[in-house]
This record gives C-alpha cells, structure tokens and sequence, in this order.
C-alpha cells in the first residue's frame, strides 16, 4: 500500500496553501502539499518534508486531522491529513520531482472553481478553509465519515419515516416526529459521538459510537478489564437505493479501523437482532463473532427480540 501525508496550511485571511502539479503530459491541478513516505519516515516527517520540498516553507506539523483511502491507478493508498504552520522559509518551487508549477494561497470561493487533482477533496478544503476545522473523521473513498451537524436533522427525520429502514433500524410501528429526532440525537447529555455517512459527497446514512462500560458492561456480561478500551457501536443506510452495494461491510471496516488506530479500541462490541442474519453474515465478514445469545433483549415492532452480542478485537 502506498503510505502519505498531506498538509492543510490555512492563513488568518482564512486562505488555504494549494500547489498546481502534474505530470508533463498531464493537465495541471491543484491540491495541498502532499506526497509519499520514505523509508524510515515518520507520517508527520514527510507531511514536512514534503511542504518544504513543495513549497519552500518550514512547517510545524500539528494535529492529525483524519485519513483518506482508496484506489489509485489500481493501487491502494492511505493518506492522512494534518494541520500545519508555517514557521520559516519562502515560497519557492523545488520539487526534486519536477512536478510543481505554481504555489498560491486560495480562498474558498477560488477553491469552488479549482480544477482539483483530488475532486473528492473539494468539500474537505472548503470546510476547513472556511472555518479551520473538519467534521470529517476519516475517507474509504467513495464513502466518508463525518460527525452530526444540526442541518442533518430532517434528513433523520426522512430516514427515519421510512417503512423500509425502520423494519430494520427502530421498528415501522415507531416513525420519528422532530421531537424524537431531537431527544435522541442531538441530546447534550448523551456521550455518543454521531456521524453521518456519506457516498462520493451525498448522506446516505448515520453511524455512531460510544465507550462502553460499567451499567452496559454489566447488561452484557462483559468481563470487566481494568484499563480496556471497550466500544460500542450502531449504524444504518438510510437510502434503501444503496443497499445489497457492499457499502455497509465497507462502514463497519472502516469504523473498526478508525476506532483502533485512532481511539485506542482494544474490543468493540454491537447486539443486533438475531433474526437479522444478513447483518450478522456482514458483521462476521468484517471480523465480529458471536459471542453470546442475549433472550428478550430488544423491543421491536411490539415484540421482545433476542438478539446476538458479538465482538470485534484488533487481534483477532
């Protein structure tokens, strides 16, 4: 897999760091300072490195922001974003490539008309040029992650008055009013961290996790570990349309691989219903196993049902 880094340097004219490259036979785009790791090299070494070598600017790498994978010219790639300043130098093109044609700081309305070397970006640098800040937490291209906004209430709301989805999700006899999309997903007092699933830029669907311990530890049987990271976690297409895709096993990867690389997950547990054997087949392929039968566990459509707890482990 090919490994890299890239840098969002944002200025206090809420201007964004952007360099035009290309091969020579290529048309030239823009993209932020980027490119891949050497041997030896720390992720945050080469995103400075490679600011330096594109731009002339000595940076200071700060916070991680997320990552992007996906599947280049046939190969895969994973790149993760941080934050950077600028802390010496000019800007000076000397890309030892022979690569880069131009260096410029773009502001948003100029980033909307750019022609983009990575299009799939395009959303990304807007929100962080505009506010300094990303809800995104991480990119498996086409889909990515991002956390709950306010504007994404009636979308639930859609969602969630659909027969279809909640035969699976809430149950039909249970549509939601605004209200109920209120108290049970923007509630403050609920730790849950909520996201939003999105295909090649459209929502398509809502995730969630949360740390799981002591009352739900007890509810599940689970052997208390002193110090274990132990997680929880729910999710659902709410766009029937994109269903029997492969994109719901393609989730729940990606969250696994988010929430041990990136929350220090040593288990990560769900109970779904047990007469839901399509999610369970796609649970079990992305590395969950049964673990224990829970009877009478969850009320759905006017029934008790049992449901399955199943566990995910890094080592596993």
């Amino acid at each position: 897999m090919w490994r890299g880094a890239a840098a969002m340097i944002r200025n206090e004219s809420r201007q964004l760091l952007m360099i035009l490259q290309g091969r020579p036979e290529e048309e030239k785009k823009w993209s932020v300072p980027a490119g891949g790791l050497n041997d030896g090299e720390a992720l945050e070494e080469c995103c400075a490195r490679e600011v330096w070598e594109e731009t002339g600017h000595r940076v200071q790498v700060g916070a991680y922001l997320h990552e992007k994978r996906g599947i280049s010219r046939g190969y895969p790639y994973l790149v993760k974003y941080y934050e950077a300043e600028i802390t010496g130098g000019a800007p000076v093109i000397q890309d030892p490539d022979g690569l880069i044609y131009d260096i410029r700081w773009m502001s948003a309305p100029e980033i909307r008309e750019l022609a983009l070397t990575y299009p799939e970006d395009r959303a990304f640098l807007l929100e962080y040029t505009e506010r300094g800040e990303t809800p995104i937490l991480f990119r498996t291209n086409p889909l990515s992650v991002r956390r709950l906004q306010d504007a994404d209430a009636p979308l639930l709301q859609k969602w969630l008055n659909d027969p279809e989805v909640l035969r699976y999700y809430e149950g039909r006899d249970r549509p939601y009013t605004a209200e109920m999309i209120q108290a049970d997903f923007y509630s403050p007092e609920d730790p849950a961290v909520k996201c939003i699933l999105e295909h090649s830029g459209t929502p398509i669907g809502y995730v969630q996790f949360y740390t799981v311990d002591g009352e739900e530890r007890t509810e599940y049987g689970l052997q208390e570990r002193p110090g274990e990271r132990c997680f929880g976690m729910d999710q659902f297409i709410g766009e029937p349309s994109y269903w029997n895709r492969g994109i719901g096993g393609q989730l729940v990867r990606g969250m696994l691989r988010y929430l041990a690389e990136e929350q220090g997950a040593q288990r990560v547990v769900m109970d779904p219903q047990a007469w839901n054997e399509r999610a369970l087949a796609c649970y079990e392929k992305s590395g969950f196993r049964r673990v224990k039968l829970l009877p009478k566990h969850e009320r759905h459509e006017g029934e008790l049902r049992d449901c399955w707890l199943v566990e995910w482990r890094p080592e596993a």
